[in-house]
């Protein structure tokens, strides 16, 4: 669904809040999370229920039951694919100047503009752990409706589309290539993302079989199913001087349009959000 209105997740259903809502700043608390925390919360309420690898999980801390406060939103600050998501879109050449907005979630109780007052700080408390880090890259999924309204209105930098590419999909999930690079080529970390595949209804290898021959059976017999995903809208933050230095020669486009996601929404294959 395509609305106006701003998108809200809890139990992995959306719902949308009124944008004539305001968020009282004085009833709400940002801070860093552990990523047990985090994880927890991104699997119970986030249409992309699998926690990234990150590298600083942030909370927004609210009006609960009662008097005490609980976690009301989360942001996941996570690493690349690969390095040149960030060198491609912040302009430095060293990939360890910049990271990715992986998960941002708010729930129903937060007010519309709750989004762009909690990335805002999480931004603060990114820099604060992490002070390499001086540029985020964010992605909006047409796909799913998202066309980067809270991004443009933190004065992202928008960088304009990726390009549409083939994914490998299993239980709705994509899988990155990174998770599977590492299971063919049995890098660290490999076991973990047969894991990964094993809880989202894969097929555990049989004993003996290479992983590379049980990615081919897995895609052999469709239980990872190739998709054509639809381009992404991107935005990178400039969070110091030097990264609005660095990425002085890449493009700053004009926002897109509502309409613009609508068209893609409309083109793009059909995707679950449970």
């Amino acid at each position: 669904m395509i609305t106006a209105r701003s998108q809200r997740w809890r139990d992995r259903r959306a719902s949308f809040v009124s944008d004539d809502t305001v968020i009282d700043p004085r009833r709400y608390a940002v801070d860093v999370i552990d990523h047990a925390t985090a994880r927890a919360f991104i699997a119970d309420h986030h249409y992309l229920p699998r926690y990234p690898a990150a590298q600083l999980a942030v909370g927004l801390f609210g009006p609960g039951a009662g008097e005490r406060a609980s976690l009301v939103g989360a942001i996941v600050f996570g690493v690349p694919a690969t390095g040149a998501v960030i060198t491609r879109h912040t302009g430095f050449a060293d990939p360890a100047r910049g990271c990715v907005l992986q998960r941002l979630l708010c729930l129903p109780s937060v007010a519309a503009n709750g989004e762009s007052y909690f990335a805002s700080r999480a931004f603060r408390l990114l820099r604060q752990a992490r002070s390499r880090i001086e540029a985020v890259v964010s992605f909006s999924d047409p796909g799913f409706g998202h066309c980067g309204c809270v991004y443009a209105a933190l004065s992202g930098a928008y960088r304009g589309r990726t390009r549409a590419r083939n994914v490998l999909r299993i239980a709705g999930e994509t899988i990155s290539e990174r998770t599977l690079s590492k299971i063919r080529n049995l890098e660290t970390g490999h076991a973990g993302a047969i894991d990964q595949l094993v809880r989202l209804g894969a097929r555990r290898p049989a004993t003996g079989e290479h992983p590379r021959a049980w990615l081919d059976t897995l895609k052999a017999n469709g239980v990872l199913a190739a998709q054509r995903q639809s381009p992404l809208f991107t935005y990178c933050f400039e969070l110091t001087r030097r990264a609005r230095t660095a990425g002085q020669s890449l493009p700053r486009l004009a926002y897109p349009r509502r309409s613009d996601a609508i068209a893609q929404y409309l083109l793009a294959p059909h995707q679950s959000h449970r």
